[in-house]
């Protein structure tokens, strides 16, 4: 196999590696307390459109909303997705600014033969990450500083094939290794140095497996659809508390089940170059199994979207060969805070896309500004600039004979 791809590839993928991470805080401030906030999968062509695009046939990436798309891959292909986001959070008359950095997915696909594709990659299901700090009085003692850190993740590395039925029908199956973990730490200090500092963590560590199938058919060629069912989770999880006296340490295991999701899709090509999508997905309320916290506070997460793109043609201008996309979507969370005020992300997406130079491949850029929750039903709002850039590589996939 040649190694084109990956000098292609290696600039970029150094550029966001490099990219300022600091200071890195919650990916959502919603998102503490509970596993973070929900990563949804797909290229930065999909977040462009507003998280819509599930049932648009994609020939140039792995990363994909529906793993189905990967069927038409004709080479091997690697993809990325980079997420840099700016935020402020808004509670009363607080105030406090957010950056973040991501790596979503990343993801192989590995063409046995025509219409048959293997993948296997990284995709990230949740993410949370917050630091806090607090005067505390207390009674008949030093004024006390309260810190808090939580760190909160599940991901998945799926294994998958994509099958090309007829030149209509798409069908895929994942089974997927799930992990993840949730830490959460307190230390409390004194101004005072007669106090010594006190400290106690949280660790649960998260372990699963799951399955999923979808199709992609497209039954006009400006007309495709798209399915897919996932199975529920069920992961195991090890808790330990951690405290400054050992004494008072502890373990527990306990089971926390996510349930399963369904979702539908649809792309229309109004002409050839002008195309509508829409998406939606919903999945039920898990149990607040190992969250006694959130009983009463956690309901169906749902997402709806929309999206409308013109794609790029190779005559004219330079405007003409380049594509342009806009969307909007609307998820609301899991979460519900306070009990029976759901939390919603509200956002509006647009970005493009060119060729990656020396060779088969793309360069995405996605742009989305919106907003999480709202100071009037949750107490508190994230307005959330976003910037997305999605990186696919190809070349001929080939064995080398051995002489003998």
């Amino acid at each position: 196999m040649r190694g084109r791809i990956f000098s292609r590839a290696l600039p970029v993928v150094l550029f966001l590696a490099f990219l300022p991470a600091a200071p890195a805080s919650a990916q959502s401030i919603f998102g503490l307390n509970f596993l973070g906030e929900h990563q949804f999968s797909g290229s930065a062509r999909y977040r462009a459109l507003g998280l819509s695009s599930f049932a648009v046939p994609d020939t140039a990436g792995a990363v994909a909303a529906n793993p189905a798309t990967m069927a038409d891959l004709s080479r091997l292909t690697f993809s990325m997705v980079e997420l840099v986001g700016l935020s402020t959070v808004r509670s009363g008359e607080e105030t406090a600014y957010e950056n973040r950095f991501q790596l979503p997915s990343v993801m192989l696909g590995f063409p046995v033969r025509k219409g048959l594709v293997f993948g296997v990659g990284y995709r990230t299901r949740f993410e949370g990450k917050g630091d806090l700090t607090y005067e505390r009085a207390i009674e008949d003692a030093a004024t006390a500083i309260e810190i808090y850190e939580h760190r909160s993740g599940l991901f998945t590395v799926p294994l998958s094939v994509a099958w090309r039925l007829t030149a209509w029908a798409r069908v895929a199956g994942a089974f997927q290794l799930e992990r993840g973990s949730i830490r959460d730490n307190t230390r409390v200090e004194f101004r005072a140095a007669s106090y010594n500092a006190v400290e106690s963590r949280r660790d649960r560590s998260f372990s699963g497996t799951s399955w999923n199938v979808s199709t992609l058919f497209q039954v006009h060629p400006r007309l495709s659809l798209g399915a897919a069912w996932s199975s529920e989770t069920a992961y195991g999880v090890d808790e330990t508390f951690t405290y400054t006296r050992a004494e008072f340490d502890s373990t527990s295991r306990y089971d926390f089940t996510l349930p399963s999701s369904w979702e539908i899709g649809g792309a229309l090509g109004i002409t050839d170059r002008w195309w509508l999508s829409s998406h939606y997905w919903q999945r039920g309320a898990p149990r607040p199994d190992g969250f006694p916290q959130l009983a009463g506070s956690i309901a169906d997460e749902r997402l709806v979207s929309f999206g409308i793109e013109r794609r790029r043609v190779q005559s004219g201008g330079f405007f003409s060969r380049i594509p342009l996309r806009l969307g909007f979507f609307e998820d609301r969370w899991h979460l519900e805070y306070p009990d029976g005020r759901p939390v919603k992300s509200r956002f509006v997406t647009f970005g493009s896309g060119f060729s990656l130079p020396g060779g088969p491949g793309a360069v995405d850029l996605s742009f989305e500004i919106g907003q999480i929750g709202s100071v009037s039903d949750n107490g508190v709002d994230e307005r959330v600039f976003r910037i997305a850039l999605g990186l696919s590589a190809s070349e001929a996939w080939s064995i080398r004979k051995v002489k003998r």
